[in-house]
């Protein structure tokens, strides 16, 4: 059984005779009567019930014809896929990026991806708001944390764990929390993007702890919550990729090392497996390969 084969079966059907299909295939008739005879013979099956005026499938043919369909997409699918291999990027990519991960992390990447690809734009948005990638024209998005729509294909690039951080002043005035539960006592800064209070779960040598801080600073956006904390304004949990450059520049210490919240995923989410540009696989390769390097899953 070969792919021309069902090819020719599928389109004798729609077609609805042998003469039709020949007409819209340009598939000699003799040519599509003889391959649908060989598929037969290859199954050991009737498939096609044949009269003068019409055909009319059989049980057989009605049990082939669907996966014949899917057999058909699939492999349009692959010779795409390796088409599309094959084709220099080229063109305009549009990515949806959270503001500090694209601050700390894209600007290089970018930067050794036009290189790479010389025929190729790079649109960078940052955004801490989940944009809606067909209706506002992105090809692709880097997203943290839990995914909620299920139309979107997901790869995943690294795992970040989450860490306390706070303002190191702050720390000097207050003193250091020992305890988990030393952090409901002291002010705090929540990420929700929804608004509605997240608890914080925090693991130690498979211990955990399930904390709900009252925070007078509630957050839609990572960004914002870091700032917030340099500022003052309380105790953070936030992924130490968000974390990293504040650590190293001192205007945010961690807290409480031992004890760390679960990691976050960073996945490169896109509308569809089908029709995936050159230009767009050769992105999430480079960055799949980049982000596995510098992201680190503790600090």
């Amino acid at each position: 059984m070969e792919i021309t084969e069902l090819r020719n079966f599928i389109s004798v059907v729609r077609a609805g005779s042998f003469a039709a299909a020949a007409e819209e295939t340009g598939v000699p008739r003799s040519t599509l009567s003889k391959r649908i005879q060989m598929l037969e013979t290859s199954l050991g099956l009737r498939l096609i019930e044949r009269s003068t005026r019409k055909l009319r499938l059989t049980a057989d043919g009605e049990l082939l014809l669907p996966r014949a369909l899917q057999l058909a997409a699939d492999a349009d699918d692959l010779e795409r896929l390796m088409r599309d291999r094959s084709a220099e990027p080229s063109g305009r990519l549009r990515v949806s990026v959270p503001m500090m991960l694209g601050q700390e992390l894209l600007g290089e990447l970018v930067a050794s991806y036009t290189a790479q690809w010389p025929e190729t734009e790079v649109d960078i948005v940052f955004t801490d708001r989940r944009s809606d990638l067909i209706e506002e024209g992105f090809d692709c998005a880097i997203r943290i944390g839990p995914l909620e729509d299920s139309d979107l294909i997901a790869r995943p690039l690294a795992r970040s764990r989450t860490i306390l951080v706070a303002s190191p002043i702050v720390m000097q005035e207050q003193g250091y929390p020992e305890e988990p539960e030393d952090i409901l006592e002291r002010p705090t800064i929540s990420f929700s993007p929804s608004g509605k209070p997240v608890p914080w779960v925090l693991e130690q040598n498979g211990e955990r702890v399930d904390l709900t801080p009252q925070s007078k600073i509630t957050l839609g956006s990572l960004h914002a919550v870091r700032a917030a904390s340099i500022a003052g304004g309380g105790i953070a949990l936030i992924p130490a990729l968000i974390a990293m450059a504040a650590l190293a520049e001192g205007s945010l210490v961690q807290i409480m090392p031992k004890w760390q919240g679960p990691a976050s995923a960073i996945n490169i989410v896109y509308p569809s497996r089908r029709h995936v540009s050159a230009r767009l696989r050769a992105f999430i390769d480079l960055t799949t390969v980049r982000l596995e390097k510098i992201v680190p899953t503790e600090l």
